[in-house]
């Protein structure tokens, strides 16, 4: 077993605590217990304290006499698939039941629990069995199934970075080599020097982006927030994308709400904004345009008392499949990884956008059909408006279906 696992489980001892201080009760009742057939003739109507204290943890503990019945377990024990009111359910748990009687000792095991089909793939759960007297024990149950999720996107993570980097320095090793091999040829060490020079730039922009990253995912908070003009916002994003959209003949194009201020970081602001209007150029056809509109908006099932700023990229490009929706604010999730490596993307923009919409208390919305383009709207608390913007009626804002992030 994997010893984050166990420490997580293990931490619960507060559990089998309780759980064993019940045993006195369910050994004086143990012959009883053997032949009811619910829990509520094992364990008396009126709840115990220990039943109730039980009761709250998110662990899952449950209760068996020598024969494996059920004497008590919590709502979290059931859920999890493993007992339910009689008895265990689980072939795998009543064998560790076994080993730990058998040994008087602990015993603790990861457990695969097979959910319902339209569930995905199954849960992870640790289990931990105590031995009592008698032959009862007390089985502790953790669903473990984030932690694995965690490990697979480190795992994925690393194994991403290690091919991103591999890449543009297996490159520049062949590029360095050529160059060596052309010193006589003066055209040829240019081109090869131009390729090295691209190469590196690259590395550097996904050294860039992973450390943005990383200090937005650590962020607690917003390092000293101040006023932010949104106007301001969108011009520089268009000043870091114009040669690019120049040279695919795309023309830049801001509209809606202006004079509007939000309360953040001006650096990180301009880098979500940048990638939205970087990945719509890059997705767009020649001879496009890309548009950036601003308005005053009430998001769907939002309470706040604020009112929000909403800055939306519009781009008339290939759009996107609805099953890759969810994805792509991943790191280094590429709907077309072919065309993001040809134009410079690290695969990390859109996950950036998400982190930096999170920490300003805000939200990025996507809605996209194949064929007919997209539009990421980035959500941001209002700091002040325009004296004549107003906001607009809950019956005015239309619904589309979006992937909120």
């Amino acid at each position: 077993m994997r010893k984050g696992a166990a420490r997580v489980i293990t931490g619960v001892a507060a559990g089998v605590a309780l759980a064993a201080a019940a045993s006195a009760f369910a050994r004086g009742n143990n012959r009883r217990a053997r032949t009811a057939p619910k829990i509520g003739a094992n364990v008396p109507s009126d709840r115990r304290p220990w039943e109730a204290a039980i009761d709250l943890l998110r662990t899952g503990v449950c209760l068996v006499d020598d024969d494996n019945r059920v004497l008590y377990a919590n709502d979290a024990a059931r859920s999890l698939g493993l007992v339910n009111e009689d008895e265990i359910t689980s072939l795998t748990l009543r064998a560790l039941l076994a080993q730990a009687r058998r040994s008087g000792r602990f015993r603790l095991a990861e457990l695969e629990v097979a959910n319902n089909p339209s569930m995905g793939e199954p849960s992870a759960v640790s289990a931990r069995i105590t031995p009592l007297a008698d032959g009862m024990a007390v089985a502790e149950f953790q669903d473990i199934s984030e932690l694995h999720r965690v490990e697979r996107v480190r795992r994925d993570f690393v194994a991403n970075i290690s091919h991103e980097l591999k890449t543009p320095v297996g490159a520049m090793q062949i590029l360095a080599e050529a160059l060596k091999d052309a010193a006589e040829d003066p055209d040829a060490s240019a081109r090869f020097a131009d390729r090295i020079q691209t190469e590196s730039a690259r590395m550097n922009h996904l050294v860039t982006d992973l450390l943005e990253l990383s200090r937005l995912q650590g962020a607690e908070k917003l390092p000293d927030p101040e006023p932010v003009s949104v106007d301001r916002i969108i011009n520089e994003a268009f000043d870091q994308t114009r040669i690019t959209a120049e040279k695919k003949g795309i023309e830049l194009k801001s509209m809606g709400v202006t004079g509007a201020e939000v309360l953040g970081n001006d650096t990180q602001l301009v880098t979500a904004v940048k990638n939205l209007v970087g990945n719509a150029i890059a997705y767009s056809p020649e001879g496009t345009s890309v548009e950036v509109t601003v308005s005053v908006c009430r998001p769907e099932g939002s309470v706040a008392k604020s009112e929000t700023i909403c800055i939306a990229v519009r781009d008339q490009g290939i759009g996107i499949a609805a099953d890759e929706l969810d994805r792509i604010f991943e790191r280094f999730y590429r709907i077309d990884a072919a065309r993001s490596r040809a134009t410079g993307g690290t695969g990390l923009g859109l996950a950036i956008v998400k982190h930096t919409a999170v920490n300003h208390g805000g939200r990025v919305e996507v809605s996209s059909m194949p064929e007919a383009g997209s539009v990421f709207t980035l959500m941001l608390p209002a700091r002040s408006l325009p004296s004549d913007t107003a906001a607009p009626d809950s019956d005015e804002i239309g619904t589309t279906e979006d992937v909120v992030c």
